[in-house]
């Protein structure tokens, strides 16, 4: 046997991988370990998940929205799941989530009935509609440097702003002339410029409005 320009080492890695596929054939090792371009199926069972939020401080913290199952929590990084229900309802369209990125414990959640704000994680939910024209709320934004500054992209009416953690909302459309907001982001570095993918294209906006 050659042990020139790699051959024994091009048959040792082919013999090799000849075992592992025996082994797998017979049950001794999984054919497609995890992490290996391989995806598992960890629920919420029989829903669909339109929208997802993971918690930067705890990765094993994972939320998700769904289209007319309300929205369900994960506290072991997907294994297991809990429908988050007390003034949330668990018939609603939540299209998107949103966590505050200084207080982990408050959660936004744009759906349906309009804008639903958590300060504990996700255990009870307050409706926070002051201000806004519609209720479908099809897209959420929070600034990162300033998380009393929130964004919610309207199904047909723009964007609207509040400066009170989502107490209460003014419009922000200057340009926006009735769009579909389809998702919302913030400059990271930079407060006042905004990000709206719309029906009609994106849009920017540089003085947060």
């Amino acid at each position: 046997m050659k042990s020139d320009n790699g051959y024994v080492s091009v048959k040792i890695a082919q013999t090799s991988c000849k075992i592992v596929l025996l082994l797998s054939i017979l049950g001794i090792v999984p054919a497609a370990p995890a992490g290996n371009n391989s995806w598992t199926s960890v629920g919420p069972e029989q829903t669909t998940v339109v929208s997802l939020a993971i918690d930067p401080q705890n990765p094993n913290i994972v939320y998700a929205g769904t289209r007319g199952n309300g929205a369900f929590k994960s506290t072991d990084g997907g294994r297991t799941w809990a429908a988050m229900e007390p003034g949330l309802r668990a018939t609603l369209n939540v299209l998107s989530l949103r966590i505050d990125p200084r207080t982990a414990s408050t959660l936004y959640a744009g759906t349906s009935d309009g804008v639903f704000k958590s300060t504990d994680g996700g255990t009870i939910w307050k409706l926070m509609n002051s201000g806004l024209p519609y209720p479908t709320i099809n897209a959420l934004a929070v600034d990162p440097r300033n998380s009393s500054a929130v964004y919610a992209g309207l199904w047909g009416d723009g964007v609207f702003k509040s400066m009170q953690t989502g107490e209460s909302w003014s419009a922000a459309n200057s340009g926006l002339a009735n769009a579909f907001i389809y998702v919302l982001a913030v400059d990271p570095q930079n407060s006042g410029t905004l990000y709206a993918g719309t029906g009609g294209g994106l849009f920017k906006s540089t003085d947060g409005e």
